[in-house]
């Protein structure tokens, strides 16, 4: 297999093998634990190292060796910007809903992607039946494509493509503001669960790719075009967007929570006829909640406790949002600080440790902790300690 090295293609080599490796090793994680997530970010690894590898083995000289490597080049399927998008948005369905499967209703997001795979199979058949072998000419790069091979790098292929791209890149952001509403309102506990990583997975795939964009409309507007090595530094910034979103997706292992299922839209819509209702309810749920303490479960939920109050989960979120002013989130967490002030009171700190008071009412992590409870007292725990500790 011939390789030649040079600063251009030994550059994108390392993250070519850094896509390809981090691609199996989620595809064997997902299959061991079978979780669809990350087999479908070992595809989208796969399809980044894929693009990567084009420039790379250009530059190795695969489209000098004028035979079966050159036809590599012309027909393997490098230009895959279509199938990214699609598969960013289940990748981020699949990561916040437990247990997802695709269902008859996503069929719909597989026709243009389905449409792409006929095209490469279509061009790869009709050159090799109809027109092989290919005269010797320069147009035919010496022998080695038809006149389909670069049907899917036409104008009109990339303006599809591009457009596809970006409008699931769009849907996908949209869908994960839409999941950090749906956190706050549903969950006590979301250090784990709100995903800030994926927020910055999905805005560095969409770097990588708008990048090779913004090179590709340089190389069409500029008269004369554009050299090779220009187009290069495009593939070498996608090729660190690899390095970071193989790390990233790979050892950012969410937390299994089995209630998590998310779907939009992400907040419920309550009914006019309950609202009346909110008053009697908010006088219940605050009664509920000093003689009942259900706060000190850390991995309270407004399911739950909807459960635990008999009623349902739309009518006691309208309940804590237009009665008291906050999300489930920080309601929960206000009674949770209260609790951790009383214990301070009583001088618990003297037998143990800050932190351990704060597991004790109710929290799971020390950053939820001190974000909570600087937010509602305006100071931090030790701060609030040093300013009470005569008192």
């Amino acid at each position: 297999m011939p390789f030649n090295f040079n600063i251009y293609s030994s550059l994108l080599l390392p993250a070519f093998i850094q896509g390809v490796l981090f691609a199996g090793l989620l595809f064997y994680r997902g299959w061991k634990e079978e979780k669809l997530s990350d087999k479908l970010l070992g595809v989208l690894l796969l399809l980044n190292a894929f693009k990567i590898a084009s420039w790379m083995l250009g530059f190795a000289g695969w489209y000098e060796t004028h035979n079966g490597f050159t036809s590599f080049m012309f027909y393997f399927p490098f230009n895959n910007i279509l199938l990214m998008g699609p598969l960013l948005y289940f990748y981020f369905l699949s990561l916040t809903n437990t247990g997802f499967k695709f269902e008859k209703k996503h069929w719909k997001h597989f026709v243009l992607p389905a449409l792409w795979v006929l095209l490469i199979a279509g061009k790869l058949l009709i050159d090799f039946m109809l027109y092989s072998p290919f005269p010797d000419t320069e147009d035919t790069q010496y022998g080695t494509k038809g006149p389909f091979a670069e049907l899917d790098k036409s104008i009109w292929a990339g303006i599809i493509s591009y457009a596809i791209f970006f409008y699931y890149l769009v849907i996908t952001i949209k869908a994960f503001r839409n999941y950090q509403k749906y956190v706050i309102q549903n969950f006590s506990a979301t250090e784990e669960i709100r995903f800030y990583w994926l927020r910055n997975i999905l805005y560095a795939i969409s770097a990588g790719v708008i990048a090779i964009f913004l090179f590709t409309i340089i190389a069409f507007l500029k008269k004369g075009g554009t050299s090779y090595i220009f187009n290069w530094y495009a593939y070498l910034f996608l090729g660190a967007v690899t390095y970071y979103l193989s790390i990233e997706g790979y050892f950012a292992k969410p937390k299994e929570v089995k209630k998590l299922h998310f779907n939009e839209p992400a907040i419920s819509v309550v009914e006019k006829e309950v609202l009346p209702e909110v008053e009697r309810w908010k006088e219940k749920l605050l009664e509920y909640m000093e003689k009942n303490k259900p706060y000190l479960e850390s991995e309270l939920t407004l399911s739950t406790l909807s459960d635990q109050m008999k009623t349902n989960t739309s009518l006691l979120s309208k309940v804590i949002n237009d009665g008291t002013g906050r999300n489930f989130n920080d309601f929960i967490n206000f009674y949770r600080v209260e609790e951790v002030i009383s214990k301070l009171k009583a001088g618990e700190q003297k037998s143990q440790t800050l932190l351990g008071i704060a597991y004790d009412a109710g929290f799971n992590s020390k950053a939820t902790f001190n974000r909570s409870f600087k937010k509602i007292t305006g100071t931090s725990p030790k701060d609030w300690l040093e300013n009470n500790k005569n008192k």
